[in-house]
């Protein structure tokens, strides 16, 4: 592990939340690799979980993640790197825009950086919150 591997996994890592913090969300996908993976367990009622294989993949996912939820409150509160792995913890309130529902809690995210691009992206988040909240009463 050299110190330039961890730098650039933690700028890369700081210029993906500054450009989803903005809403670039066109500026998102040419931080990931070609056939970069994003991992998001959770119930299929849920727009954006899966596991999604390559750019445009990625780009549909965010595209997908901001149309259904009003975001009230998403706090980065650590970002941890270890060589090209960074761990982010924070917490988030999203309402989901079709029914009303709000759901809210701890999140992780695991992001591994190689070249300066986004290898892996996976999230670990309240999934039985987000489905009740994406189902009907």
């Amino acid at each position: 592990m050299t110190q330039q591997q961890v730098r650039g996994t933690a700028d890369t890592v700081q210029e993906f939340f500054g450009r989803f913090g903005t809403g670039d969300l066109a500026g998102l996908p040419e931080l990931f690799a070609e056939e970069a993976e994003l991992v998001v367990a959770g119930a299929p009622i849920v727009p954006w979980t899966g596991r999604l294989v390559g750019r445009r993949e990625v780009e549909g996912y965010f595209e997908r993640f901001v149309a259904a939820v009003d975001t009230q409150l998403f706090d980065v509160e650590r970002i941890a790197v270890d060589g090209e792995d960074a761990f982010v913890l924070g917490e988030f309130s999203h309402k989901v825009v079709s029914t009303g529902k709000t759901f809210s809690g701890p999140f992780t995210i695991r992001i591994t950086v190689r070249d300066g691009l986004i290898q892996r992206y996976q999230t670990f988040e309240d999934s039985y919150a987000a489905a009740m909240a994406f189902g009907s009463d």
